[in-house]
């Protein structure tokens, strides 16, 4: 009950601790950085065969086609 009492009996300071809460809250808003759409990178996956002797072609055929079906 102590700190009731004190903030009954002192409302200026009360007004003024408010104020100036507020304030420092308002300013922080202000200089909070915000992006309205947020930058994301989509990750990049890299898959690499090697078939000495084959061509491209047969690369193709052979594993990648295969890797694609699921």
């Amino acid at each position: 009950m102590n700190l009731i009492d004190a903030f009954i009996r002192n409302p200026i300071k009360v007004s003024v601790g408010v104020l100036l809460v507020a304030l420092f809250g308002v300013v922080a808003l202000l200089r909070m950085p915000m992006q309205l759409t947020p930058e994301v990178q989509t990750p990049t996956i890299t898959v690499t065969t090697a078939w000495p002797g084959a061509s491209p072609q047969e690369v193709e055929r052979e594993i990648t086609i295969e890797q694609r079906r699921p």
